[in-house]
């Protein structure tokens, strides 16, 4: 798998299941030897302890979901990580506009804790979600769910394609988790075992509707002694305070605050108690079956009935029943405990399967960059230029010929042609180099926003670390470019890696000069093979001997060794960047390229015509 560095977005460090799990997650990929680096509005909160020392963070200083895109955008150019997770409705957006912005071709992974339906009620902030997320899918190249019932909710709201839909359940049950759950009992409660103590952990706000809970505790204790003990901050704090005044079960309630390990209260109660209106999974719900403990929760969309199987290993109730509620807690007070059952479960929910589920995820956005976009009918890959040159230098040698081809509006002129048609399809990695190909394979859901030239990625190459101990050779078209290259070669020390050889006049139509060439090709065993002979010579030629050919990144890549030797004067940055390196090479050699060009334009705009015909009639089909 190619992906080794992961970056998490969130905005702080809240002491919330999201942020709580992400850690878990990070330690856990971590453990397998990924880089890993954690980004944040602030690094600021509850959880704020728990971040390891020598994990790198990454403080945006941004407050909301606007002023994160740029700061997160530049980010993602300077730091270049493979791919970039996020987390929460607001964040995800704030990630998939950086990831436009960047446009630095790390893969952009959006992850949704909560039903959409249920955040959409929290107010015209929340409502705007899933039409952004509507607009803004083909920005995204991965989607997750933490839940199946989280994943149809946000295909149903947000119009998103299910099978596009990943669903991963949270990383709940960590390595330490056993350690984390001893210890003595942290309340005097939980000491006296003649009477039964109820545990409610979360955040104190109206999704998780402990009003509810303090209500239908009165109705219990009305009955028979029993305790409530309340995890959590929030905003609900004094007045659910005030609450337990008024219903006369002050003397019952403890509110005990944010505990950044709520393991050893949760294994010492009676029952855990979810009263959520809804909820995304239910992280201290399945905490809780791994310590043994019975739960108690209201059946809100969407987690905590696939965790509890239905009710069948766990009470359900309606949710903002007091009086359900108040039954079903009086009547676990009465119930035997099946720790070993409850365990089992929560067994499903741990940190090395959710991590395992991120890694085939990742290894399927790596997949899928290669083979990208139909446009022109070529597969248009979504890898940004170092990411080509990382894959082909730091990767292991193919176990069979992998050819690279960088194509122009001329290379889509020639595709008309068998042959060169042929090697295009067989091509591993098909880089947009021309201008002109990038918009349009663009406009066919292309997320990479810059070119892939042959001159920045050899120069990619040549500038590798791992040069030194990959053998190159070079098939150039004069002996000038060979010794020039020899001598590159001598300059950087790795003269006995590199081999080059000088095509012979009349090679496209001399069968026998070719089998020679491939046979020292062969004999050299390089990891890599540079071609620079143009096209469609040079496709043409490594696709027709594939088979004779060793193992390696075959790359046709043109002028672009000649001008990294500086036989060749590349266009300026600023003609680049404008897109216009057509222009300047047209002005340096007219003669030779005026009417490559004109053909070439041509050609593409009848391609281009094509394309739309191909798709309104396979549209019409389907």
């Amino acid at each position: 798998m190619m992906v080794r560095h992961v970056a998490f977005y969130m905005h702080d460090l809240s002491g919330g299941g999201v942020e709580r799990m992400r850690l878990a997650l990070i330690a856990e990929l971590r453990a397998r030897g990924m880089r890993a680096t954690l980004v944040v509005g602030f690094k600021s909160g509850p959880l704020a302890c728990l971040v390891p020392d020598d994990l790198d963070v990454v403080e945006l200083g941004s407050r909301g979901m606007l002023s994160a895109v740029l700061p997160l955008a530049k980010f993602l150019r300077t730091a270049r990580p493979d791919v970039l997770v996020a987390s929460l409705d607001h964040n995800n957006i704030a990630a998939i506009l950086a990831g436009r912005v960047a446009a630095a071709g790390t893969r952009i992974v959006i992850c949704q804790h909560n039903a959409l339906s249920a955040e959409c009620e929290r107010g015209w902030r929340y409502r705007a979600v899933p039409l952004l997320y509507r607009l803004l899918q083909g920005s995204a190249d991965g989607i997750v769910a933490v839940s199946q019932g989280v994943a149809a909710d946000l295909a149903r709201i947000a119009g998103l394609p299910a099978d596009r839909i990943c669903v991963i359940y949270n990383p709940v049950i960590t390595e330490n988790f056993p350690a984390r759950m001893q210890g003595a009992p942290p309340h005097p409660w939980l000491e006296d075992r003649t009477c039964p103590v109820f545990v409610f952990a979360g955040r104190l706000t109206p999704q998780k509707d402990p009003e509810t809970l303090l209500r239908a505790m009165a109705l219990v204790v009305a009955q028979t002694p029993a305790r409530l003990i309340v995890l959590g901050e929030g905003e609900l704090l004094e007045s659910l305070v005030l609450l337990a005044c008024r219903l006369g079960i002050a003397e019952d309630v403890a509110f005990c605050g944010f505990q950044a390990n709520p393991l050893p209260w949760l294994r010492h109660a009676t029952a855990c108690v979810s009263s959520s209106r809804y909820e995304g999974l239910g992280n201290v719900i399945i905490e809780a079956l791994a310590c043994g403990t019975p739960v108690i929760a209201c059946d809100c969309p969407y987690g905590p009935s696939e965790i509890l199987l239905g009710g069948s290993i766990g009470r359900l109730v309606p949710v903002g029943n007091p009086d359900a509620l108040a039954v079903a807690m009086a009547a676990q007070m009465q119930a035997p405990c099946e720790p070993d059952k409850l365990r089992a479960r929560a067994a499903a929910f741990t940190a090395a399967s959710c991590a395992q589920a991120h890694l085939c995820l990742f290894e399927a956005l790596d997949a899928r960059a290669e083979t990208g976009v139909r446009a022109l009918g070529m597969n248009v890959s979504q890898l940004s230029v170092d990411q080509v040159a990382d894959r082909i230098m730091s990767g292991p040698v193919p176990d069979r010929l992998r050819l690279v081809v960088t194509p122009n509006i001329d290379h889509v002129r020639l595709l008309r042609r068998t042959d060169f048609a042929a090697a295009y399809a067989a091509a591993s990695l098909v880089c947009p180099d021309g201008f002109p190909v990038l918009l349009f394979a663009m406009l066919r859901g292309l997320a990479q926003r810059r070119r892939v030239t042959g001159c920045d990625l050899f120069h990619r190459l040549a500038h590798h670390a791992a040069l030194a101990t990959r053998g190159l050779f070079l098939v150039l078209e004069s002996q000038a470019t060979a010794d020039a290259a020899l001598a590159w070669a001598e300059r950087l020390g790795i003269a006995d890696n590199v081999h080059v050889a000088v095509a012979p006049p009349g090679l496209a139509d001399n069968a026998a000069a070719q089998r020679a060439l491939a046979d020292r090709i062969c004999a050299a065993s390089p990891a890599i093979l540079v071609m620079t002979l143009g096209a469609p010579l040079s496709e043409v030629f490594v696709h027709r001997h594939r088979d004779a050919l060793p193992p390696c990144w075959a790359l046709c890549l043109g002028q672009a060794v000649r001008v990294e030797l500086g036989l060749v004067r590349r266009a300026p940055l600023t003609w680049r960047g404008l897109g216009l390196e057509w222009l300047w090479r047209l002005c340096q050699e007219p003669r030779r390229l005026a009417g490559r060009y004109a053909l070439g334009s041509a050609w593409f705009l009848v391609a281009v015509a094509r394309d739309f015909a191909r798709r309104r009639k396979e549209a019409a089909v389907s």
